[in-house]
C-alpha cells in the first residue's frame, strides 16, 4: 500500500533532525483548536519566525510592542501545552541570553484576532522569563496554547536580525520538552 502525502511527510520527519521537523510540521494541517496529534511525541511545534517592527500606533500593553521596536513574530504549528506550562527565553549565538536595548521589550502571545491574550515584560531588557505570565480576560495558566495564538517577541531598540539569535520555548509543569527556532 502506497502512503499518502502526509503519511510520508510524518514519516520523513520522523527519522530526521528535529530543525527538519520543526519544518515538517509546519507543512501539515490542522484545524483550528485541534489537538496536535500528527507527529507523536511532538509537544509544542513553532512555524518560522517573521522579522519586523512594531507599527507606529503600537503600545506593549495593547499589541506586546512599542512603535518602533524591532519584533518577531511566530506561528503556533501544533500544540498540546497550556499558557502555564511554558516559558520564553532569547539566546545569542554564545548560549548567553539576549539583553535587549530601549523600548518595551518582551514577549506577547496574540489571539487570533491580534489582542494580547497574555504578555510578560522583560525587566532590564534581559529576554528570559523568570515567572509566569501577566494574563488578559479570558486566558490563563490553563488555557490551552493552540494554533490560534501567534508569539509576538518584541526585541528593543536595536535591530537583532540576522544575528543569530534563537527563541527557545521550556517546559514548565507537565511539559518537559524544548523548543528552539532560530531567528532570521
Amino acid at each position: 500500500m502506497s502512503a499518502t502525502p502526509r503519511e510520508s511527510l510524518i514519516a520523513a520527519g520522523a527519522v530526521a533532525t528535529a530543525a527538519t521537523l520543526l519544518l515538517v510540521l509546519v507543512l501539515t494541517t490542522q484545524s483550528p483548536g485541534e489537538p496536535n496529534t500528527c507527529c507523536p511525541g511532538v509537544e509544542f511545534a513553532l512555524g518560522d519566525p517573521v522579522p519586523g517592527t512594531c507599527p507606529s500606533a503600537g503600545t506593549f500593553a495593547t499589541t506586546g510592542c512599542l512603535a518602533g521596536d524591532f519584533v518577531y513574530t511566530i506561528a503556533i504549528a501544533g500544540s498540546v501545552v497550556t499558557f502555564g506550562n511554558v516559558l520564553f527565553h532569547i539566546e545569542t549565538l554564545g548560549g548567553t541570553v539576549y539583553v535587549a536595548t530601549g523600548g518595551e521589550p518582551g514577549f506577547s502571545i496574540l489571539n487570533s484576532t491580534g489582542v494580547i491574550a497574555t504578555q510578560y515584560t522583560a525587566p532590564g531588557g534581559v529576554m528570559a522569563m523568570t515567572s509566569g505570565w501577566t494574563y488578559s480576560a479570558g486566558t490563563n495558566a490553563s488555557t490551552l496554547l493552540t494554533s490560534l495564538y501567534t508569539i509576538l517577541l518584541d526585541m528593543g531598540t536595536l535591530d537583532p536580525h540576522g544575528q543569530g539569535y534563537s527563541f527557545v520555548a521550556l517546559g514548565t509543569g507537565s511539559f518537559s520538552g524544548t523548543t528552539v527556532v532560530a531567528l532570521p
